[in-house]
């Protein structure tokens, strides 16, 4: 793991604030009992500073999950209704090279990596550029699970 991937729980999330600015709007979303509840898609935070992506989503075999990152915005991602393995990796010199959408702020690529499992209540944050392949189905898990993705403008990241 590297400072580009951090793991912890929602209950323990006050450690994080100093990151970035909008962190403490994202993780007040996050602490809200209802996220079960909400429709799938955009869920409005802090306009395109700061907004949340309700999935649900259908695991699969860890080795088809595909690496992605982004320039612009952190990702901090949790699993609602279920564990979820999310893979995660350091940008080779080849990723780094790959077309980059810069429109909707993602690259994707076939690549080796780490995988973290998290359970409901834990949370990753992927700062730029740092490498994740979310989506992975542990051995035990179930098929679908809901999770959220909070986008968070990467503008005013302390450190």
């Amino acid at each position: 793991m590297s400072e580009k991937h951090i793991f912890g729980k929602l209950a323990e999330s006050e450690k994080y604030l100093g990151i970035n600015p909008l962190f403490e709007k994202a993780f007040a979303f996050l602490k809200r009992t209802d996220l079960a509840a909400l429709p799938a898609g955009r869920q409005e935070i802090d306009g395109d500073r700061c907004w949340a992506n309700v999935i649900d989503a259908t695991l699969k075999p860890c080795a088809e999950c595909k690496l992605e990152a982004h320039h612009r915005y952190i990702d901090i991602q949790m699993p609602v209704t279920g564990p979820e393995v999310i893979g995660v990796a350091e940008m080779d010199e080849a990723a780094r090279a790959l077309p980059f959408n810069e429109k909707d702020d993602y690259v994707v690529y076939d690549g080796p990596s780490e995988p973290v499992r998290l359970q409901p209540g834990d949370f990753a944050i992927f700062l730029p550029p740092g490498a994740h392949a979310p989506c992975g189905r542990p051995a035990d898990g179930p098929e679908k699970i809901r999770k959220v993705v909070v986008k968070v403008l990467a503008d005013g990241t302390c450190g």
